[in-house]
């Protein structure tokens, strides 16, 4: 059964590589690859910007993928083929969607500024501390009076149609992208192995919840017959009620415990953006992300921020709208979707970075003791006089 609430899973790719063995960076939600040859999901960073009035969702994604180091048949074949090119040739991306994507090139650099804008607020604190000293050795005490010392805080038809239709086919950004639909999971595998992918189970596994909700797949591959030396980075943009993340993949993709790679998460939407895994009812609350900043952004400064990746007259809405980021060191390691919901009556909230500088009130204790010494024999001698 179709679900009403609509998903959006996207997925870039930019290949960059200059030496063997180096991640490409690519944007995928689902790699999948050519027999033979394998890809992990390396580190992530993702924009998403959703619109409360349109409902569209603004997808942007800058990701990297690594190859294990094994000796490819391709590379046996075509020796004088350089590595760049072997993967490009070898490598993929799926996106399901809940309708049919409109795809643009974007500019991956947007995550340079909004890395900017997140850094934790810097804040200065004295620290006292009484510090008793003999004042013969006062010159070696004070040259250490103004040392400081930094440390972190987080503040906190009715014709019966085709089991795989395509939709579309166009060329973007370097991109060959197949937008299909798909009534049956294994005959999408199948289309994906008429096209040289791989036939994985869990890739099998992967495609079929989206395929019995009715998404549609878009399929992206390296543009062989392009003049373009690199693949540039695509925006995706899909109506939507609830904006969403591609957090789910295949198993085969999923890193153990305590060796994630690093997911880079902007949202921005009309108040402090929280995430669940899955859907209602059984959804539960997303604690794996550390928080680092949400707040209102003025618009002018958001098309600063993310205008190139995002140009923000597609965003109509006029509500105030919020940046919130988090960094996951968990990821690839989750069966369910990342959905966002927001509040517009949450507390901002900016990490902390306190510098705390070491304050002394220094004590000369042989003064004190003199001083001491001197009071108790003046009351001693007060004392006896009295007494005559």
């Amino acid at each position: 059964m179709r679900r009403k609430h609509s998903s959006w899973w996207v997925c870039l790719l930019t290949i960059f590589l200059a030496f063997r063995d180096t991640p490409p960076c690519v944007d995928a939600c689902c790699p999948v690859f050519r027999d033979g040859q394998d890809f992990r999901i390396a580190d992530q960073r993702i924009l998403v910007a959703w619109d409360p009035e349109t409902k569209i969702e603004h997808f942007v994604r800058e990701a990297a993928f690594k190859r294990p180091r094994i000796q490819r048949l391709s590379d046996q074949q075509s020796p004088a083929k350089t590595d760049r090119q072997n993967d490009q040739d070898d490598f993929g991306f799926l996106g399901p969607s809940p309708s049919q994507p409109q795809i643009e090139e974007s500019d991956a650099s947007v995550f340079t500024g909004l890395d900017a804008k997140i850094q934790p607020r810097v804040q200065y604190k004295d620290r006292w501390s009484v510090n008793p000293f003999p004042i013969a050795l006062a010159p070696f005490v004070l040259l250490q009076a103004n040392k400081s010392v930094a440390t972190r805080a987080n503040v906190d038809s009715e014709a019966i149609p085709p089991a795989v239709s395509v939709l579309q086919n166009i060329k973007v950004a370097g991109y060959e992208v197949a937008v299909l639909k798909a009534s049956d999971a294994s005959e999408l595998v199948q289309w994906l192995q008429d096209h040289q992918y791989q036939d994985r189970k869990d890739l099998q596994e992967w495609v079929t919840p989206y395929v019995q909700n009715g998404w549609i797949i878009s399929a992206f591959k390296y543009d062989s017959s392009s003049s373009r030396t690199e693949v540039g980075t695509v925006r995706i943009s899909f109506q939507t009620d609830h904006p969403v993340f591609p957090y789910r993949v295949p198993k085969d993709q999923f890193t153990p415990e305590g060796q994630g790679n690093r997911l880079g998460v902007f949202v921005v939407g009309p108040g402090r953006a929280s995430g669940s895994l899955g859907q209602r009812p059984s959804a539960e609350a997303w604690n794996r992300g550390q928080l680092r900043f949400s707040m209102p952004v003025a618009r002018a400064e958001l098309n600063e921020l993310i205008g190139p990746a995002i140009p923000m007259d597609q965003v109509k809405s006029r509500e105030s709208l919020w940046l919130t980021a988090w960094d996951d060191r968990t990821w690839p390691s989750s069966d369910q979707d990342l959905w966002f919901g927001f509040d517009s009556t949450a507390e901002p909230y900016q990490q902390v970075r306190t510098v705390v500088n070491e304050r002394s009130i220094y004590l000369p204790i042989d003064i004190l003791c003199l001083a001491t010494l001197g009071a108790g024999l003046w009351v001693r001698r007060r004392v006896g006089s009295s007494t005559h």
